[in-house]
């Protein structure tokens, strides 16, 4: 008899939001310069078009992963999670791609060939664009790996809040704010953990989430409602918790840490400009 084959639990396949301890340069550096830098190359991702330019992030981005000194696994584990997610990118540009393109693309996508198959038609041209965005995709996630896995919690609370702090002065609530985006990072894994959980209740009881595509979707109704109800059981018991520590929000608290950016941070800073004007000229090569 073969053995089936089973899913890894859902903590192993979705790694997002964890911190890993290191002493790494990257673990090492101030959580300001890794938030800024990380919002910039996020953004030029956002903005490149060409397949040079997306060719050398991902090379670029390789590299600090390999200084990292963390398992490649990790990171491959947060993109078999986003698998389905790429394949609709793939598919929808592939299947209807005037509709995903822009005006660069167009007479591309027109005068490409297409293969027809069972009646549906499928623009190659379509099917490269749909690619170069999957990879766009795939940039992005391993960015906020990186992000993730080598800034402690409340090291990136501290530093959303130092680089918010000016805003202050309009009355904006910084630290609050800083407080509920890095405690909602901080209960991915909390809350996937108790997904687990209940999908292996679930299973004991009898429940079947194999099959076809629809009756997957119908049987994670019973997954979902416990989820939610225990997410907001926990909520309500966090929030207790820190009003029985008298947690009143930024009102007269002091910062425990002394941020200061080190050498290693300008020279992160630095290099990060110098990729950033090679992605300029690689765009502006490839316009011409």
């Amino acid at each position: 008899m073969t053995k089936s084959r089973r899913r890894p639990p859902i903590s192993r396949r979705l790694t997002l939001g964890q911190y890993y301890p290191g002493q790494s340069n990257i673990h090492l550096l101030d959580p300001r310069t890794k938030l800024l830098l990380s919002m910039v190359v996020m953004a030029l991702l956002m903005w490149v078009e060409s397949w040079s330019a997306l060719l050398f992030w991902s090379l670029m981005l390789a590299m600090v992963v390999q200084r990292t000194n963390l398992p490649p696994r990790l990171f491959v584990r947060n993109l078999r999670a986003f698998l389905w997610l790429f394949a609709i990118t793939v598919l929808l540009h592939a299947l209807s791609p005037s509709l995903y393109a822009n005006a660069q693309n167009l007479h591309e996508i027109r005068t490409s060939p297409q293969l027809r198959v069972w009646g549906i038609s499928v623009s190659w041209a379509g099917l490269l664009i749909g690619f170069k965005y999957a990879l766009r995709l795939i940039l992005l996630i391993v960015v906020t790996g990186i992000l993730s896995f080598t800034t402690v919690p409340t090291d990136l609370t501290d530093g959303v809040e130092h680089l918010l702090r000016p805003l202050q002065r309009w009355r904006v609530p910084v630290h609050e704010l800083a407080f509920m985006t890095t405690l909602a990072l901080r209960f991915v894994p909390t809350i996937i953990d108790e997904a687990e959980r209940i999908q292996k209740a679930q299973l004991s009881r009898g429940a079947d989430f194999s099959g076809a595509l629809l009756k997957r979707i119908h049987s994670l109704v019973p997954l979902l409602v416990p989820l939610f109800v225990a997410t907001f059981h926990r909520a309500d018991d966090l929030a207790i918790a820190m009003e029985a520590r008298c947690y009143r929000g930024s009102a007269g608290r002091v910062s425990f840490r002394e941020m200061r950016l080190e050498k290693r941070d300008w020279k992160l800073a630095a290099g990060v400009f110098v990729c950033v004007m090679l992605t300029f000229v690689f765009e502006k090569l490839t316009s011409w």
